[in-house]
This record gives structure tokens, sequence and C-alpha cells, in this order.
């Protein structure tokens, strides 16, 4: 699992900034001061990895994020000799990326090389480097690498100098499937366009290969422990209407494949027989929901999704119980992380705090604030769902309008 990321030079991120993770994550703050940004060191990887398995730079604009050029990238107080940094902290392993223009292709980062660090506290397990213990230097740029070789692949345990496969720390540091869906959804459409998966099946960062993914995997089973309770069938299809039908309290869906290469899916707002409608004729939730819950029943353990503004078109009902959904899903093993400035979404997070669906551990609240300096602190909330450091700006608009309004 994830458990920090630290960037520094990294858009609006000059000084070093740790950024801590755990099972289910919620990003919320000032406008503008590095929510997003955290997030996009994640897809920036992803999309870099798609792009070219022999990862030796970091593409700007890909499948995820479309950032511009270097100078977009880059924090603008720096000088272009400055490295951008960022650091992954996974269990047991740190990768430290030093990153540079790239004079060749300035819609990219040059990888100047990977420090992988060894961070566990269990004294029998360190990794074999040749190097000083526990760190080992990689030069991308010298030897080009497949991302996989960016993970060290062999330690000893105790006094057995046999080297084995680091087996959990591979299944852990997986960028390549990181399903992803963005604030900018797609929304209502008569048909959508079929998609062929080579290795990651994933709904597209607007949902919109999320008809036709439901379509074509409709018979997977899912994870049992995101199987909703009444009884539904453990399939991809039956769960993903059992999941909207509570969320609109009532919803079904219909998928139709047609000739070309396009599927057709008409909605309906109740469980009744009655036939179905065109999405645009149902409401813009709906659709900006669907990617949402077909992208949580298809990731698998050891993977991350990450959602941008669900409360997006959304009831405060609709919102309370789509985040009764994605931390039920954190339980099974995907790490979730969610950026919100809903008030509604937080208080569901709380909620699911109380109804036991999270653990305190499992959950991080983050507060992105901070003026001329980003800042990044983290929100405890008690076992029963509550929160006693309340900080200036952090959702706290309602009481100041009260206070206006009410005196």
């Amino acid at each position: 699992m994830l458990k920090e990321i630290s960037l520094q030079n990294f858009k609006c991120f000059e000084k070093e900034t740790l950024i801590p993770f755990s099972n289910f994550n919620l990003l919320t703050g000032i406008n503008g001061r590095g929510k997003s940004t955290s997030l996009q060191a994640l897809l920036l990887m992803r999309q870099s990895i798609e792009h070219n398995r022999a990862i030796d730079r970091l593409i700007f604009n890909g499948s995820c994020v479309d950032l511009g050029n270097f100078n977009d990238v880059r924090n603008s107080n720096i000088s272009q000799r400055n490295a951008v940094e960022i650091k992954f902290c996974f269990d047991g392993v740190q990768l430290h990326y030093h990153l540079y223009e790239n004079e060749a292709d300035e819609m990219s980062m040059q990888i100047h090389k990977v420090i992988i660090s060894e961070v566990s506290d269990d004294p029998r397990i360190y990794i074999e480097t040749g190097l000083q213990a526990g760190e080992h230097v990689l030069q991308p740029h010298n030897n080009p690498l497949l991302w996989q070789d960016l993970i060290p692949r062999n330690i000893h345990t105790g006094t057995n100098s046999q080297s084995t496969s680091l087996t959990p720390l591979d299944n852990q540091i997986n960028f390549a499937r990181i399903h992803y869906v963005s604030a900018d959804r797609i929304g209502p459409r008569d048909f959508y366009p079929k998609q062929s998966f080579a290795d990651f099946p994933n709904v597209g960062r607007r949902g919109e290969y999320a008809p036709y993914l439901l379509y074509q995997m409709r018979d997977n089973r899912v994870h049992e422990d995101i199987c909703h309770d009444k009884g539904a069938t453990p399939t991809l299809l039956d769960q993903t209407q059992a999941w909207l039908s509570q969320i609109f309290d009532g919803a079904r869906i219909s998928l139709i494949p047609t000739e070309a290469n396009l599927v057709l899916l008409t909605l309906r707002a109740d469980e009744l027989p009655t036939k179905g409608y065109k999405p645009a004729n149902v409401g813009f939730g709906y659709s900006y929901a669907l990617p949402i819950i077909v992208s949580g029943l298809i990731a698998r353990p050891g993977e991350m999704l990450i959602v941008e503004n669900p409360e997006a078109h959304l009831h405060p009902f609709a919102q309370s119980q789509i985040i009764q959904f994605l931390t039920r899903l954190s339980g099974t093993g995907v790490q979730v992380f969610v950026e919100t400035h809903s008030d509604h979404i937080l208080n569901a997070v709380r909620l699911s705090v109380l109804d036991k669906f999270l653990t305190s551990q499992m959950t991080n609240v983050l507060f992105f604030a901070g003026h001329e300096t980003p800042s990044v602190t983290q929100i405890p909330v008690g076992n029963d769902g509550s929160i006693e450091n309340w900080p200036n700006d952090f959702f706290d608009q309602l009481d100041k309008d009260f206070s206006r309004l009410f005196g």
C-alpha cells in the first residue's frame, strides 16, 4: 500500500511536502492548494508506463492528465537546473525520482536517477545492493529499464543467503493498475463506444467506456466484501444494478450492443417493469455515478482507485450512499483516493467509521490549505466519527453563513 508521497519543486509544491496516505483517503481543502497535484504524481506514473514500459521519462499529456510542458509542471520559483523530486513510500520500500527537463521533448521530464531505499523496521530484511546499505541508485537515462525493474527483487532473510523474489512488493507497487475517474466525466449519451483492453480494463478517465466494460464483463464475479447486502448475485452487472438502486433509491439499467461498435444504454429511475429511457432524459447523476461504481467493482486488491468530485450532480442522499460504497471497497484491499469539496461526503466518511465500514486507522482525511506555501494537515477521525481538530476554512462555511444570518 502507498504510505506517502513527497513532492518538491513540482507545480505548487516548492519546498518538500509530505502527503500521508492510508486505506481510504479524503482530499479536501481550498482550491489551488495541491489536492489534484498530489494525485497527478501517481497518474503521471500510470500514463508514462502506458506510453513506454521502458520508463525513462514521465509523460505530461496522456490517458489520465494533460499538464502541458515542463514549464507548466515545475514550480515557477525555481531554476530549470533544479530537479523536480517525487518520492513514493510503500510498505518496506521508497522510490525517489530525480527529474529534469527533457531537452529533446518539452512535453516530458527526463528521469535522471531513481533511488530505491528499504524502509522496513524489520532488521531481518534488507535489500542487497552493492552500494551503501539500504539504497540502490538506478540511472535509466544510461540504461533504459522496464518499470518493473524499478522494484528491488532480491532480499536476504536472517542468515539465509539465498535470494528470493520480493513478491509482496511486486504486488503493491503497480502504477500501471490505477483506476481513475476524473471530475470531467462524459455525461449522458445515447450510445457509448466499445474499447479493447489488452492488460488493464478500465472505464477511461471520463467514464466513457463504463457501459461497454459493464456489458463485456457483466458475468464476472466481484469481490465478496463489496457485494451488496440485498441478495443480488455476485456478478458485475447485478452488483452494479444493486448499488445504483441503493444510491438512487431505485434504479435499473439495460445495455444493448449494436453493430456500429457502440453500446446503447437505457435507464429507469425505479425498479418497476417499465420501459427504459435515454440517459439524457433521466439526469446527469446516473451517468456520473456509473463509472465510479463499475471502477470500484472491477478493481482488485492491491490496485488503486482515484475519484474526483464524486458528489457531482448527486443529491446529498446519493452522495452519502456512494461514499458507503467507496469506504466498503477500501476494506477489500483497494486503496481509495477521493477528492471533494462536499461536506456531505465528509460526513458520510465519518458515518462509515461510526458504522464500522472503516476504522479510524484506515481513514485519512487531508486538508490542503496555506497561502504563499501550501500546507497539508491530517484531520483525525475518532472511532465514533467525531472530529475535534476543525481548522479554519475546513468545511465551516455553513457555520459562518449561519452566524451572519442568525447572529
